[in-house]
């Protein structure tokens, strides 16, 4: 069976342009308080997301596969790493099954501060879901996992 694309109608439009407003709201709130979890180190949202990304893969990442997921060129990567890298952050090495490939991982300083961010941004806005029950919020996660991203 393939799947395939739902006809965009007036109802389904209306749905997804709630669906996004209420993205927004949660975006902007997460985003209010300025603070980063490097402290006095300044970093940009691209820099932000590269460490996100990696501190939530299960395995080193290549530049290659950081720049398909963020939607951005391979230069641009390698300039946000070496960027991170100054700041020790982030740190690349050779595979160890081919050594001409490079894998990018956060250091444990920067795993531990994202950690510590990302526990004080899930208490915070804990208080957001309360109207869900556990199922409602587990379904909630789930579908969110299966919106396409840009692609």
């Amino acid at each position: 069976m393939t799947h395939s694309t739902p006809v965009l109608t007036v109802d389904r439009s209306t749905q997804v342009g709630e669906v996004l407003a209420a993205v927004v709201r949660l975006s902007r709130s997460l985003a209010n308080p300025r603070s980063t979890p490097f402290g006095g180190t300044v970093l940009t949202r691209t820099q932000l997301d590269v460490l996100f990304v990696l501190a939530h893969a299960p395995d080193p990442v290549t530049p290659g596969q950081l720049a398909a997921l963020l939607h951005v060129t391979p230069g641009a990567i390698t300039q946000l790493v070496d960027q991170l890298r100054e700041h020790d952050l982030v740190e690349q090495f050779a595979s160890d099954q081919d050594g001409r490939v490079r894998l990018l991982r956060l250091t444990s300083a920067a795993r531990s501060q994202v950690e510590a961010f990302e526990t004080v941004a899930i208490e915070r806005s804990a208080p957001w879901f309360d109207t869900l029950t556990d199922d409602a919020l587990t379904e909630l996660a789930g579908l969110l996992a299966q919106v396409k991203g840009g692609s």
